[in-house]
C-alpha cells in the first residue's frame, strides 16, 4: 500500500490547469486591451501629422498654380479643395480629404478657411480634442505665408 503512494505523477491535475489557463487568459485580455488603445494612439497621430502636410501641401499649390485652396473642417473630416480653370484654359485641380478617427473631434461645427491664390492666408487657430488621450492639439497658422506651428 505504501509503494501505491509514491507513484510519481506525470502529468498536471485539472486545478493546476485550471489556474494556469486562468491566468494565460488575464494577460492575453490585458494585453489585448492595450493593443486597441495604442491602434487608436496611432490613428490620431496619423490624422494629425496627415493635417500638416495637407496643409503644407495646399499653401505650395496655391503659390505654385496660382489658384486659391479651401479648407474646410468639419467635426469629422478634413478636406482641402482648389479647382480652377485659368484663361488658358488650363484646369489645376487639387483635392483631399480624410475621415477623423472616432477619439478625435475638431472642436469648432464647421471651418472654413481660404488660402488665397498668391499663397497668403490670414492667420487662424485650429483645435482637436482627443477623447483618447484628454488632450487639446492646437494648431496655429501664422500671417502671411501660412507657417502651421503645432502647440
Amino acid at each position: 500500500m505504501r509503494q501505491a503512494l509514491q507513484i510519481k505523477r506525470k502529468a498536471f491535475t485539472l486545478l493546476e490547469t485550471t489556474i494556469s489557463l486562468g491566468i494565460v487568459c488575464s494577460l492575453m485580455i490585458i494585453s489585448i486591451y492595450n493593443l486597441k488603445d495604442y491602434q487608436a494612439r496611432v490613428e490620431e497621430h496619423q490624422a494629425l501629422e496627415w493635417f500638416k502636410d495637407s496643409f503644407k501641401s495646399a499653401f505650395d499649390y496655391s503659390y505654385l498654380h496660382g489658384v486659391a485652396t479651401n479648407l474646410t473642417i468639419t467635426p469629422n473630416s478634413i478636406e482641402f479643395v482648389a479647382n480652377q480653370k485659368t484663361a488658358s484654359k488650363k484646369e489645376y485641380y487639387f483635392h483631399k480629404f480624410q475621415t477623423l478617427p472616432k477619439t478625435l473631434q475638431a472642436e469648432n461645427s464647421k471651418i472654413t478657411y481660404t488660402i488665397f491664390k498668391s499663397g497668403q492666408a490670414a492667420p487662424i487657430t485650429i483645435k482637436f480634442d482627443s477623447k483618447l488621450t484628454h488632450r487639446q492639439y492646437v494648431y496655429k497658422v501664422q500671417m502671411g505665408w501660412g507657417e502651421i506651428i503645432e502647440q
